[in-house]
């Protein structure tokens, strides 16, 4: 009937969450937040909903650490920014950070044991495989419908979208979908799941490729690099064998994007960049006149054809740094990179003791850093989310909150009993 968790901090901060919705300890709801994220950019914001409605029907107390604090300040912050600059638009896409900070809470509270982390990773890669297949299936449709018609039809695009918004967002989420993958692979001893983990990797790294985005793609290889370094590949087999990968996943891609012309591979990366020039200078103009608080987290959208005059309005700045700047000025941009910065050092922290998931954390941090310099992800609910979960996990796993969980066989007879879960000290 109901779950009553009770987390108590050896900090003094209690957090208190009766988990009244939530049945087989957050299991299942939990799958289907995920569910919801994948699904699509518009039902992607409905766990941050429930959290928020979590947080603020059972008056949980927050813990005070950098991720918490820095979320809520940058919430904060970018309402009194959207006030100043009398912007309806900008007060109501600051919610998006609220969402991310009820996010970040409710990750902190899940995500305590591996294999609650393990289980989430897992039908994410299972989902993400079923939406590489769908956008497998808009680009064999496209190819079909434009050779008959000789027009686009329909839904049906060149570069595969799926279900996340754009090409862009779409070949970010399909490359932080294979490093999970990876991941999953590392840890599984099965052979069957091994190759179930093999089959999702390869549909998704052709759905990858198939998105054209030189963006996410260079991000792609870049974390890619990182993963297998910090894996400790000293095998020169093993990198040898990374090595003719990643030139033979380069050589495709430039396949893809030259359609048959040489010359066409350099015209589409000019083009990358060069189209964004004139956003970025126009940021840049914006920065300069409101340095310190900025325009609001939608302010590109609302005056963008002010400044960028080639591109007119632009939901965001096409770089992370620039965005967060022209978003919410200095302020807002120094309070994103403090979350960062400490989040690295958990990292490295992580590192030192040898912990198991830190190639994958990094290669997920690397992916929006590199894309972050053309494009910014966490303007997208679903990588944003994903991002905020990354945080979420990182923090518990440097401060020893994540325990290994053995697996207990279910009680048949407990059915309809009052399932409560002792009280736990966890140190920080």
């Amino acid at each position: 009937k109901k779950i009553s968790l009770n987390l108590n901090y050896n900090k003094g901060i209690l957090v208190r969450v009766n988990w009244k919705e939530i049945k087989n300890n957050g299991d299942k709801s939990m799958m289907f937040f995920v569910t919801m994220i994948i699904f699509s950019p518009m039902t992607a914001i409905i766990p941050g909903i429930y959290a928020i409605y979590l947080m603020i029907k059972n008056k949980g107390k927050i813990e005070k650490n950098y991720l918490n604090i820095g979320l809520l300040v940058l919430f904060i912050w970018s309402l009194i920014v959207a006030l100043k600059n009398e912007s309806v638009l900008s007060f109501l896409g600051s919610s998006m950070l609220l969402m991310y900070f009820s996010i970040g809470f409710l990750g902190q509270q899940y995500f305590i044991t591996r294999r609650k982390i393990n289980k989430v990773l897992k039908y994410s890669v299972y989902l993400t495989a079923l939406t590489a297949i769908n956008g497998i299936i808009e680009k064999i449709m496209y190819i079909y419908l434009h050779k008959s018609t000789g027009e686009v039809v329909g839904p049906f695009n060149n570069r595969v979208v799926s279900s996340y918004g754009n090409p862009n967002m779409a070949g970010a989420w399909f490359a932080s979908a294979i490093f999970i993958a990876l991941y999953l692979t590392t840890i599984n001893s099965e052979k069957k799941q091994r190759s179930i983990y093999a089959l999702c990797t390869g549909v998704m790294l052709i759905a990858l490729l198939l998105t054209e985005s030189s963006g996410a793609f260079v991000a792609f290889v870049s974390a890619l690099i990182c993963y297998y370094v910090l894996k400790n590949l000293n095998d020169k087999r093993k990198m040898i064998i990374l090595g003719l990968s990643i030139f033979t996943i380069i050589s495709i891609f430039l396949i893809l994007q030259s359609k048959g012309d040489t010359q066409a591979v350099l015209t589409e990366i000019n083009s990358s960049f060069s189209s964004r020039y004139d956003i970025w200078i126009g940021s840049l103009k914006m920065i300069s006149q409101k340095p310190l608080m900025g325009w609001g987290t939608l302010a590109t959208l609302e005056h963008g054809k002010d400044f960028f005059y080639n591109n007119g309005n632009s939901i965001h700045s096409h770089n992370i740094y620039l965005t967060f700047f022209v978003s919410t000025g200095i302020i807002g941009l120094c309070m994103y990179l403090y979350i960062k910065l400490k989040l690295f050092k958990d990292l490295f922290k992580l590192y030192k003791v040898k912990e198991p998931l830190v190639p994958l954390l990094v290669s997920l941090n690397v992916v929006v850093i590199v894309q972050g310099l053309v494009d910014c992800s966490l303007y997208a609910p679903q990588l944003g989310i994903l991002f905020i979960s990354t945080c979420a996990i990182t923090f518990n796993l440097s401060r020893g909150k994540v325990r290994a969980e053995k697996k207990s066989k279910k009680n048949n007879n407990a059915k309809g009993n009052i399932i409560e879960l002792e009280t736990k000290t966890i140190a920080i």
